[in-house]
């Protein structure tokens, strides 16, 4: 029952984007809390994931999905990643503290959870899109 929603030769690949995951949360929090500082929290939110956002690129290519950057990654990775942004995390944000009244500072820690997964998921799907597709390297 459970080989049905776990495929096991994609574990290493979950760790491995598990650990760019994490570092690059690390980098995305740290910039998000200092700049949260003196911004309101969407200034912070965007902050953050922007500079983390260029480290990410080229470890989760490099080395979470072993492949080689191309145009179409690269756009498909953006679009993924964009759509995290501003739809999910702005979105949870938006829910958590304009709607349940969450401090932003508290409120970045489940949304950072659930913005995690949804992102594996849609760059995932968006990378080994990419990779069937030889044409556009």
């Amino acid at each position: 029952m459970i080989e049905k929603f776990i495929n096991y030769k994609d574990v290493p690949q979950f760790i491995r984007f598990c650990v760019v995951g994490g570092i690059c949360a690390i980098i995305d929090a740290v910039v998000y809390y200092v700049v949260d500082l003196f911004t309101p929290y969407q200034v912070a939110l965007i902050s953050g994931y922007l500079i983390s956002f260029c480290i990410n690129y080229f470890l989760t290519i490099n080395w979470t999905f072993k492949t080689v950057p191309s145009v179409r990654n690269f756009e498909g990775f953006v679009g993924a990643h964009m759509f995290n942004l501003f739809v999910v995390r702005m979105g949870l944000m938006w829910l958590f503290v304009e709607k349940i009244g969450m401090d932003d500072t508290i409120a970045y820690i489940p949304m950072a959870f659930i913005s995690a997964i949804s992102n594996f998921l849609v760059v995932r799907a968006v990378i080994n899109f990419s990779k069937k597709d030889k044409s556009s390297v």
